[in-house]
C-alpha cells in the first residue's frame, strides 16, 4: 500500500522539478543575457619617431607610467648635421601623446626607426571598459544604459558593475581581417553573426584590469 502512494508521488514531484526547472530557465532568458564571448577592452596608442633616423635613446620599459608630452626618448634623423663645430648631431625628442602606462617596447636603441613604426605602446589603464559580443538574436533586447554584472576570469571572486554604454553598428566579422564566409562560391552558410556592445566599468573595484583579459558578462534585460 505505501508503495502505491509512493510511486504516484515521486511522479508528482519529478514532474514539478521538471516544470520548475523549465519556469527557471524561461525566467532567466527574460530578465538576463548572459555571455562569456567578452574582454577587457582599452585604447592602445602606438607612439612612432616624427622622422626617420636612428633611434638614440629610449628612457622607458615595460610598466612605466608616462605623462602628456613627456619625451620618452631621442631619435637621431636620417638626414641630420651637426649643430656645432664639435660635430654634435641634431636630435628629435619622441614624447607621449597620452598619460598611461607602458604596455609594449618593441624598439631598441641603436635601430632604424621610421614615422608609423611602433617604438612604445602605451595605454591608460584608467579608461578600461569591457567589449562583449552579443549573438544577433538577442540584440534587439539590448539597450544604452542597462544594467551589467561583470566577472573577469583573472579575478573569479569579485562581481563588478556596469553599464551597457554603446551598441555598435556593425558585426564582429565587419572588422576581421578574414571573411567568415564568401557568397559568391555558391557554398553560402548561414552563421549567426555577433554584435560588439561596449559596456562601462562602475569601478574595478581595486582589481587591475588590462586590455584582453577575459571577462563574462549578465545583461540585465527587464
Amino acid at each position: 500500500m505505501r508503495r502505491l502512494i509512493l510511486v504516484p508521488l515521486l511522479i508528482v514531484v519529478a514532474f514539478l522539478a521538471i516544470c520548475g526547472g523549465i519556469a527557471y530557465v524561461i525566467y532567466n532568458n527574460y530578465m538576463y543575457y548572459t555571455t562569456d564571448d567578452a574582454q577587457v577592452n582599452g585604447t592602445i596608442v602606438n607612439i612612432s619617431a616624427p622622422a626617420t633616423g636612428v633611434l638614440a635613446t629610449l628612457t622607458v620599459k615595460v610598466g612605466d607610467t608616462v605623462s602628456t608630452g613627456q619625451p620618452i626618448g631621442t631619435v637621431t634623423p636620417a638626414s641630420a648635421a651637426p649643430t656645432s663645430s664639435k660635430g654634435v648631431l641634431a636630435v628629435i625628442n619622441v614624447t607621449s601623446p597620452i598619460s598611461g602606462t607602458v604596455v609594449q617596447v618593441p624598439a631598441v636603441t641603436g635601430q632604424g626607426v621610421t614615422p608609423g613604426l611602433p617604438i612604445v605602446q602605451v595605454t591608460d589603464l584608467s579608461q578600461v571598459n569591457v567589449i562583449a559580443y552579443v549573438t544577433e538574436g538577442a540584440i534587439n533586447n539590448i539597450s544604452n544604459g542597462q544594467g551589467v554584472d561583470i566577472t573577469v576570469d583573472a579575478y573569479s571572486g569579485t562581481s563588478l558593475s556596469g553599464h551597457v554604454q554603446q551598441i555598435v553598428q556593425a558585426t564582429a566579422g565587419q572588422f576581421s581581417l578574414l571573411p567568415t564566409q564568401d557568397n559568391a562560391s555558391g557554398n553560402f552558410t548561414k552563421v549567426g553573426q555577433r554584435i560588439p556592445v561596449l559596456i562601462t566599468l562602475d569601478g574595478t573595484g581595486g582589481k587591475d584590469l588590462v586590455p584582453g583579459m577575459s571577462a563574462e558578462v549578465t545583461i540585465h534585460l527587464h
